[in-house]
C-alpha cells in the first residue's frame, strides 16, 4: 500500500506574552509576534496567503504550484493527507470547483498564529451554488442548483523562509450545528450539500457516535431520570 507522509515538525514558535484585563490573563497577540525570529512579517505573510489561494494553489491557469508551494509540501485535512505537493496538485486541480460553483464565495479571514508566526490562519463560511460539472474520483456530477452552505472551517497555510507554503490545512470544522454539511468540510462539504456524499461513514456527517457510546449517553440520561447525576453518581 501507499506509504503515508510523517507530518512536518514545527518550525516556528514564539514567547508567550500575557496581559491581564478584566481578571483574565489573555495572550497579548501584538507582543508575542514581537518576539518572532521569521524573516517575514505578519502583513507581508497575509498578502502572500491571499495570493496562494487567488491562484488557487497554482492550479489557477497560467499558475505554477513549484513558484507557490514547496518540494516539500504536505497537504494536510481531518480525514485525507498528507499528500505530497504533486498528489494534492493533481487531486485538487481535477476537482474544478470554481467550475462547478461559479459564484463560490470562501467568505474568509486572516491571522497570522502569535504562537507560529509562520502559520497563517483563515477562517471561512463558503456557500455556492453548484451551476456547473463537478469533478470527483473519476465521476462528472452534472449541476443540480443546490446551494452549499459549509460550515465555519479552520484552514491554516505554513510558509517557509523563502515564503513558499509546506502545510495547507482545510475542512477542520468548528461549529457542526451551521451549514447543511453536517458538518463535513472541505471537497467532502460539496459533495454532501449536492447530494453525492462518498459512499463511507467518513463522507456522510462529521461524528457519527458508536454503539456504544449512544448506549453510555442512554444510560446517564436513564440516571438522570431516577434523579442522579451521572457525573458523580449522586443525588441531584
Amino acid at each position: 500500500g501507499r506509504k503515508k507522509l510523517g507530518w512536518h515538525e514545527q518550525r516556528y514558535a514564539t514567547s508567550p506574552v500575557f496581559s491581564d484585563e478584566g481578571g483574565y490573563e489573555a495572550l497579548d497577540s501584538a507582543a508575542t509576534l514581537a518576539t518572532s525570529t521569521f524573516p517575514i512579517g505578519p502583513e507581508e505573510l497575509i498578502a502572500k496567503a491571499k495570493r496562494v489561494l487567488a491562484a488557487e494553489f497554482g492550479t489557477k491557469a497560467g499558475a505554477d504550484p513549484a513558484a507557490l508551494l514547496s518540494d516539500d509540501f504536505q497537504f494536510v485535512a481531518p480525514i485525507v493527507g498528507p499528500l505530497s505537493r504533486a498528489e494534492f496538485v493533481r487531486a485538487f486541480g481535477s476537482f474544478k470547483l470554481k467550475e462547478a460553483f461559479p459564484d463560490l464565495r470562501d467568505k474568509s479571514w486572516f491571522a497570522v498564529d502569535p504562537l507560529e508566526p509562520n502559520r497563517v490562519w483563515f477562517f471561512s463560511r463558503a456557500e455556492a451554488t453548484h451551476t456547473g460539472t463537478l469533478h470527483f474520483g473519476g465521476r462528472a456530477i452534472a449541476a443540480t442548483h443546490k446551494v452549499v452552505r459549509s460550515p465555519p472551517q479552520a484552514q491554516s497555510l505554513l510558509f517557509d523562509r523563502e515564503g513558499k507554503v509546506y502545510t495547507l490545512t482545510v475542512g477542520y470544522c468548528m461549529d457542526k450545528r451551521i451549514g447543511n454539511t453536517e458538518g463535513l468540510g472541505g471537497v467532502f462539504a460539496y459533495l454532501k450539500a449536492v447530494g453525492q456524499p462518498l459512499p463511507v461513514k467518513e463522507g456522510q456527517r462529521l461524528y457519527t457516535p458508536s454503539v456504544r457510546f449512544e448506549a453510555l449517553e442512554r444510560l446517564g440520561k436513564c440516571a438522570e431520570a431516577l434523579g442522579y447525576d451521572p457525573a458523580t453518581r449522586k443525588r441531584l
